[in-house]
C-alpha cells in the first residue's frame, strides 16, 4: 500500500462523503504534511474545519496560503469570505468577496460571489466596504486617466486625445488603457477603420478587456458588420462588473446597441448595490426602462432623479415625454442614454449661450465635440462651414488641433480653406500651418495671412470689396478705401460668426457700404445717387445701409 498525499486525499474525500468530518481532518492533515505546498490541500483541510464550525482555524490556514504558499488564488478570498460571514463579520465577509470578484470577475464562484454580496448589502446592512472600495478604485482611475490620456476625452479635447495617445502607444505599447482610450478618441475623430483595429488589438491580447469589448460593441453598430456587433453583445450580457464605472459603461454600451431590456437588468442591479448611485445612473436606468417599454420602471426611476436640484428639470422633461407617450398608446419611448437634454433642445439653448457669449457650460462637452469632428471630416460643405464656425467660437487648444489637421486633407475648397485659416486666426495660432495647395501639403506662416482673408470665405464678400473699391477709385475717393475695406471685414466677420446676415447681390450691397462710408465723411453724398451708380433700387440699398450702420454704431459703442 502506497501510503502518499493522494492516497490520504482518495480517504479524506470518503470520509467527507460519510460526514465523517473528524475522520475527514486527519486525512487531509496527512496530504499537508506530505505535500505542504500543495495550496489545494491546504484548502480542503480549511473546508474540513469550516464545516466542523472552526471558522477561525479555518482563516489561519486560507491565510497561510495567501500569504506563503499562493498569493494569487484568488478563490481563498471567496473562502474567507464565507468563513467570516458566518462568524458574523458581514464587513470583512464583504471586503475579501470584493476582493475575489475584482480578481475573478468571470470565475467559477462568480455568481455565487455576488449573491452573497448581495445578501450581506440587503440583509446585514452592507455596503462600507464598497463604498471604500469603490472611492480607492475611482482614485486609481483619475490617476491613470492622467497617465493614459482619459481625461482629454473628458474633457471632449479628441484631437488632442489622438495626438497624445498615439505617443504613449508608440512608448508604452503594453499600455492595454491607453489603446482602448486611443481607439475612443480615433472614433470621435471619425477615423472608423482605425478605432475597429485598435478594440480588436486590444481584445486579441487580452480576450475579456472589458472596455475594449464594449468599444468594439459600439464601432460595430455604427460600421457593422452585425455579425460582430452580435457576438459583442453575447459576451457583455453574460458580466456584470463590480467597479461602478465600468458596470455603467457595460449598461451604457448594451444600450447605446440597442439592447435596453439588458441594459435595464445592469442598471437596476448597479442601483441596488451601489451605497450611494449618482443622477446619472438613475437616468441610465429610466432610459432603458423606457427604450423597453416598461414605463412604470422608468417613471420610478425619474422621479428618483428629481430629487436632486440639478436634474429636476431634466427629470421633470422626461416625465411628461413618458406621460405623453402613455397617453398616445405608444408602447416604448426613445430616450437618449445621454444624461442630458435631447439634441435638439441642446442646439437651442446652444443658440441661446452663443447669443449670451456664455459658452463656458457647453464647452467640454464631449458629445458635441465627437459631433462636430465628425462633421469636419465627413459632412458636406456646408455642415463644415457650420463646424468651422462653431470652433472660431470655441477658440480653444484642441479646436485649433482639429482646425490644423483639416487643412492637410486635400480638395478641400478654396472657401472651406478660408473659413478655416479665419477660424485658425481667431484661436489665436501661430507659427507655421500646413495646407493642402495644388496636390502637396504647403507651409504658410499665420503672420503672412492677409487681414482680409475672410472675405475669401464667400465669393458675393469678395465681390462686393471689388465693386465698392473700383468706385471710391474712379471717383477719386481713395482717402476712404481704408475705412471701408476696415468695415466692410469686421461685417463679414460678424457675418460668419453669426451666420444671420445673407448678402446676395453684390451691387446691393456695395453701393450701401459706400454710401454709409460717405455720408460720414461727405455730408453731400445722397442715397439715390449711389444707387444709381450701381443700377440697383433705392429701397434695396436703404435697406442693407441700415444693416450696415446698425453694425458700425454698435461696434462703436462697443469700444
Amino acid at each position: 500500500m502506497r501510503l502518499d498525499a493522494a492516497f490520504f486525499h482518495e480517504r479524506g474525500v470518503k470520509y467527507l462523503q460519510r460526514h465523517d468530518f473528524e475522520r475527514a481532518l486527519k486525512a487531509f492533515r496527512k496530504t499537508v504534511e506530505y505535500e505542504p505546498d500543495n495550496p489545494v490541500h491546504h484548502c480542503n483541510l480549511a473546508g474540513v474545519l469550516a464545516e466542523m464550525g472552526d471558522f477561525a482555524a479555518s482563516n489561519e490556514v486560507l491565510l497561510r496560503v495567501l500569504e506563503e504558499i499562493a498569493p494569487d488564488m484568488a478563490e481563498v478570498q471567496f473562502y474567507l469570505a464565507n468563513n467570516y460571514a458566518n462568524m458574523g463579520e458581514y464587513e470583512i465577509a464583504e471586503e475579501y468577496v470584493l476582493r475575489y470578484l475584482d480578481a475573478r470577475p468571470d470565475g467559477e464562484y462568480a455568481e455565487d460571489a455576488r449573491e452573497m454580496l448581495s445578501i450581506l448589502m440587503d440583509e446585514f446592512g452592507g455596503g462600507k466596504a464598497l463604498a471604500r472600495w469603490q472611492d480607492r478604485w475611482r482614485e486609481q482611475e483619475r490617476e491613470a486617466a492622467k497617465r493614459d490620456g482619459r481625461h482629454l476625452l473628458e474633457e471632449g479635447q479628441f484631437e488632442a486625445a489622438v495626438e497624445w495617445l498615439e505617443q504613449v502607444v508608440r512608448r508604452e505599447p503594453d499600455n492595454l488603457a491607453a489603446r482602448n482610450n486611443l481607439s475612443l478618441a480615433y472614433y470621435y475623430t471619425g477615423q472608423y477603420e482605425e478605432a475597429v483595429r485598435g478594440a480588436e488589438g486590444v481584445l486579441a491580447e487580452q480576450p475579456h478587456n472589458l472596455h475594449a469589448l464594449c468599444n468594439l460593441a459600439l464601432f460595430s453598430a455604427h460600421v457593422g458588420p452585425k455579425a460582430r456587433l452580435e457576438a459583442c453583445v453575447q459576451k457583455l450580457a453574460k458580466v456584470f462588473p463590480l467597479h461602478y464605472d465600468l458596470a455603467l459603461k457595460v449598461g451604457t454600451t448594451l444600450g447605446l446597441v440597442g439592447q435596453h431590456q439588458a441594459a435595464f437588468s445592469v442598471f437596476e442591479r448597479l442601483a441596488r448595490i451601489a451605497a450611494e448611485p449618482d443622477p446619472a445612473l438613475y437616468h441610465c436606468a429610466a432610459a432603458a426602462a423606457a427604450n423597453a417599454g416598461r414605463f412604470a420602471a422608468a417613471r420610478r426611476y425619474w422621479r428618483l432623479l428629481a430629487r436632486f436640484a440639478e436634474t429636476e428639470d431634466l427629470a421633470n422633461y422626461y416625465l411628461k415625454q413618458l406621460d405623453a407617450a402613455a397617453a398616445a398608446g405608444r408602447r416604448s419611448l426613445r430616450v437618449s442614454y445621454q444624461y442630458d437634454l435631447p439634441l435638439h433642445e441642446q442646439f437651442t439653448e446652444m443658440k441661446r449661450r452663443l447669443q449670451a457669449g456664455d459658452l463656458t457650460a457647453w464647452r467640454r462637452d464631449p458629445l458635441l465635440r465627437a459631433s462636430l469632428y465628425w462633421g469636419l471630416r465627413h459632412g458636406d460643405d456646408e455642415t463644415r462651414r457650420v463646424v468651422l464656425r462653431t470652433l472660431a467660437w470655441l477658440a480653444d487648444a484642441d479646436a485649433e488641433r482639429a482646425i490644423r489637421l483639416f487643412l492637410k486633407r486635400p480638395q478641400v475648397p478654396p472657401a472651406l480653406q478660408a473659413a478655416a485659416l479665419f477660424a485658425l486666426q481667431r484661436c489665436g495660432a501661430r507659427g507655421r500651418i500646413d495646407v493642402w495647395v495644388d496636390g502637396e501639403i504647403a507651409p504658410v506662416r499665420m503672420s503672412a495671412l492677409p487681414k482680409d482673408l475672410v472675405l475669401g470665405i464667400e465669393p458675393v464678400w469678395q465681390e462686393v470689396w471689388r465693386l465698392a473699391e473700383d468706385w471710391f477709385k474712379a471717383h477719386r475717393k481713395r482717402q476712404h478705401l481704408g475705412r471701408a475695406k476696415r468695415l466692410w471685414v469686421a461685417f463679414a466677420e460678424h457675418a460668419f460668426l453669426h451666420g444671420r446676415v445673407r448678402v446676395t447681390r453684390p451691387p446691393v450691397w456695395a453701393a450701401a457700404l459706400v454710401y454709409v462710408v460717405m455720408k460720414r465723411f461727405d455730408a453731400g453724398v445722397r442715397r439715390k445717387d449711389v444707387a444709381a451708380d450701381f443700377a440697383v433700387a433705392v429701397p434695396a440699398v436703404s435697406r442693407a445701409a441700415g444693416r450696415l450702420q446698425g453694425f458700425a454704431d454698435g461696434c462703436a459703442e462697443d469700444g
